[in-house]
Formats: structure tokens, sequence, C-alpha cells
């Protein structure tokens, strides 16, 4: 048995290295996962007061900030706002003589939503929101709430704070008139369903299954991919809406299992958020062995538990990122970050969610002695890629947006004279949200952020091949783009070597 099992590991490991090395793209990641939660990542969930001092802190200040255990999963969030406001700090160009600083919103990543909860009143059935502030301060802190658009919209109407949501867009949350206070940095997904449809027809998968969440957004989804798909030739074989309710979905959760056990759909498309009862559905048809090319969005790029797997490499996930530029400085960030000043221990972080550039694999000579059970002593002898989540690079560009909105706050105090008169805490915080929506910068890495125009943005995505398999080891390939304001018929990209890379393995019909 066991040398079934290095067989099998050896023949897997030749095959990718063919993709590795005939794939022209070169975003390409092993990763590993070890974690005691079996059922893949846990929700994360963080919720942050950012706000400037014209005074430095002292080196220990976050030291007193996290006194409570921090999940792994949400160890990104945290890394990536220590990074941005000491990148930011050590900027004499952007907030001069001024310190920026973050704390969590309700002192803990997880008590934001219990303590929100306490603090509605029912009356007569229906909830009744405090809306109100009294300070006298001159000074506005922002929030930054993500990626659960539920809890940012509790907390968007609890308070009259201007928040930054660092999630994938939604338009519960894009109302002007309710919401004024509240802006997004993320994209619109305006162009996706016609990219999914793209792709589908590039392949000829011409019968697909279709699950959303049962919600505005699911629904202008389902519209949106129905037109598009109606003017390629292709059906929907099946629609499934999940309802939010864990209660109703419980009551029907058989009749989903079946559709998606007995059709004959080999490709599924799956949109709606992670943490929700579509979430919990994803993860009862992998267990159940459903076998299907599963086509999503990137906050879908989850490692399963899978116990079994196959040698049929064209089945997976495939997942439409928004492309996004690379960030070096972070890497060497982690690598020589003052742990007294930063109270993190990024061992943790490595422990819990590695990516491995694949050249690493591709030129490595023990790659054939790799079994799932020492794949630790593996990875301690080779660098590691941490690689940012679209939430974890939103944060960041949601930090710098905060930055920006600051600066040029000041610079109008400075230039009108009225610094020295106080105002209340609700004007100041009006200004400083005007201003938000107006901010138009340029990150460090290149990328122009423009806080108006995010959902009329021509958004390209990256397309990724997702392979998971048992222990946590998974394999991430980048195997084309799509980019929506080229020429009709030339915004899709997939790589001319990617059936051949698999050594004449057939891609799946679905027809």
């Amino acid at each position: 048995m066991k040398q079934l099992c290095a067989f099998t590991i050896s023949f897997l490991f030749l095959k990718f290295s063919l993709i590795l090395c005939c794939l022209t793209e070169a975003s390409c990641f092993w990763r590993i996962k070890n974690s005691e939660d079996n059922d893949g990542d846990l929700q994360r969930e963080c919720h942050f007061y950012l706000g400037a001092v014209d005074k430095p802190i002292e080196d220990n200040f976050y030291n007193s900030l996290l006194k409570f255990r921090i999940a792994a999963s949400e160890y990104e969030f945290l890394l990536v706002m220590f990074f941005a406001t000491d990148e930011i700090n050590k900027n004499p160009y952007l907030l001069p003589n001024i310190t920026l600083m973050f704390s969590i919103i309700g002192g803990n990543c997880h008590d934001l939503l219990r303590g929100l909860d306490q603090a509605y009143t029912q009356i007569n059935g229906h909830m009744n929101f405090v809306n109100y502030f009294c300070y006298l301060d001159d000074s506005c802190a922002i929030g930054l709430t993500g990626p659960s658009w539920k809890t940012s919209l509790k907390l968007a109407m609890h308070s009259s704070m201007p928040l930054v949501f660092f999630g994938s867009f939604n338009p519960n949350l894009h109302d002007h008139d309710r919401l004024h206070h509240v802006h997004q940095v993320a994209t619109k997904d305006t162009h996706l369903s016609h990219g999914i449809v793209s792709l589908m027809f590039h392949f000829r998968w011409t019968w697909i299954g279709l699950v959303i969440s049962d919600d505005d957004k699911g629904i202008q989804f389902l519209s949106d991919l129905r037109e598009e798909s109606q003017r390629h030739g292709i059906c929907l074989a099946f629609v499934n809406m999940i309802p939010e309710n864990m209660q109703i979905y419980m009551t029907r959760a058989t009749i989903y299992d079946k559709q998606i056990m007995t059709s004959l759909a080999k490709v599924v498309i799956i949109y709606g958020e992670m943490n929700s009862t579509l979430e919990v559905s994803f993860r009862r048809w992998e267990n159940l062995g459903a076998r299907r090319i599963w086509i999503t969005t990137s906050q879908w790029d989850v490692i399963t538990n899978k116990k079994e797997f196959t040698l049929n490499l064209f089945h997976g996930t495939i997942t439409f990122a928004h492309r996004r530029f690379e960030i070096p400085k972070f890497k060497k960030f982690m690598q020589t970050m003052n742990t007294a000043k930063y109270p993190v221990d990024i061992s943790h972080t490595i422990l819990e969610w590695n990516y491995f550039n694949c050249s690493i694999s591709k030129n490595s000579s023990k790659m054939d002695h790799i079994t799932f059970n020492n794949t630790l002593e593996w990875t301690a002898l080779h660098n590691y890629d941490m690689v940012m989540s679209d939430e974890g690079y939103n944060l960041y560009n949601a930090v710098y947006a905060v930055a920006h909105t600051y600066h040029e706050h000041i610079f109008q105090q400075v230039e009108s004279q009225k610094k020295a008169k106080p105002k209340r805490f609700f004007t100041v915080c009006q200004q400083v949200s005007s201003l938000m929506k107006t901010r138009v910068f340029t990150n460090p890495v290149g990328e122009l952020v423009n806080m108006k125009h995010r959902e009329n943005q021509c958004t390209e995505y990256d397309i990724f091949l997702i392979w998971n398999f048992p222990q946590g080891l998974g394999l991430k390939v980048k195997i084309g783009s799509y980019l929506p304001c080229f020429p009709q018929r030339q915004e899709l990209h997939i790589s001319d070597d990617l059936e051949w890379a698999m050594g004449g393995t057939s891609i799946w019909n679905s027809v």
C-alpha cells in the first residue's frame, strides 16, 4: 500500500512538473495548509479603527492591543495593518510629522458582532439602531471593516463614523442616501458574468449548473449570466438558489444535494459569500464526492479536507481573481519584522498557510521524497511566499485611502487656518467622509486607486486552476486572464500549453 501511495504521489508530481514547465504564466504556487480545522478556513473577520496623531507612538503600543488569541486565519489582516501603517509612517511625503495608528473595533476580532447585537434594542419586533455620537473632539477616526458585509452593515447603521469596507464589492453597502459614510475599496464585478461565459464558450461547455445565494447580489448575477449565456448558446441545467437562513436551508439540503449529484452538468458556477449556507452546501458536495469543475471567485480559494483524489487532473476549482499588483516589500517586512514592536508570531502564519513558488518545486531534486506526512520537514528547507488574498490587498489599499484622506484634511485645515477652532465629531467626520469619496491616488506598487468610481471600473481578472489533495496539499496555477476592455474576442486569454501540459488528459465535456 505504501509503495502504491509513493508511486501515485511520484506520478502526480511528474504530471505537475509538466504543467510547471509548460505554462507560460509565472503565477503558480504549491500551497500547504496545516491546521486542526479539518473543514478548511475558519471565518476571517476583523475590524479596525484608524487614527492620526501628531506624535510618535510607543514601541510597545500594540502589545497592549493584542491581548487575545488571534486565529491563524486572521493573521493576514494584522500583518497587512502593521505593514501598511509602518510603510506610511516612514514616508516623509505622506502625513509628515503625523503617526498613523490603529486599534481593533470591539477590542477583539470576534466580539464586534456580539456587541452590536447587544447594543440594538428590539421594539415591537423591529430593530432600533442607535446612530449618534456626542464627541467634542476635532478629530475623526475612520473604520476599516470586512470582509463580511452583514457585520459591516450593522456597524454602519450603528455609527456615523466613516467606514471603508475591504470585502468584495457589495450593492447592499452602496446606498448613498442611508450609507453615505460607507466607502468600498474593491471594484465591482461588472464584467464577471461575461468573463465566465467567455471561459465556458472557449472550452465548449454548454450544459452548466448554477448555485447562488438567494439575495439581491445573487439574483443580479443570475440575470447577467442568463443574458450572456443565451447570447452564446449556453444552457443552464439547473439553478439552485440557496436561502441565507440555516433552518430553511437544512429543510431543503437533500434536494440541493440530489440536484448536484444526479445532474449531467460537469461544470457548476458558484456565486455568493463565504461563511454562509452556500459554503455549507459546497463543503457537503465535496464530502459527498461530487467531482465537478467549480467556477467561482477568488474568495472561494480554500483548501478542503479531501480524503481521496483522482489522477484526472482537469477537475477542481477555477477562480476569477481581480488582477492586482505584487507587493515585494511585504515579504521583506515579515522577514525583518520587529516582534517586540509588532507582537505577531510569524511562524504561526507560516505553519497555517504556505505558498511556495513553483520554480522551487520545479528545480528541487528531492520532490519525489515528499510524502503528505513530512511536508513540514520539507517546507522548513525552502523559502516561502506569503501571498495576499484579495481582501488583504483591499485592506492595504484601504489604509492608504485613509492616509490620503487625512493628509488632505490636515492640508485644508492649515490652508484655511481653522485648526484651532474645534468642531463637533459629527461635523468633522462629515468633512472627512466627503474627502474620502473623492480620493484618487497611486499606491506604492503603481496601481491607480479611484475611490469615486469603484463600481464603474474596467476590472481585469486573472484565472486560476486549483487542485486540492489529501492532508491540506494543493496546487494553484494561473491558466489565463480576462481583460474586458480589450477588443471583442480578444478579452479572454487561456494558456496555449494548458492541455498539452496535462499529458494528454482530456478536458471534461459538459454538453
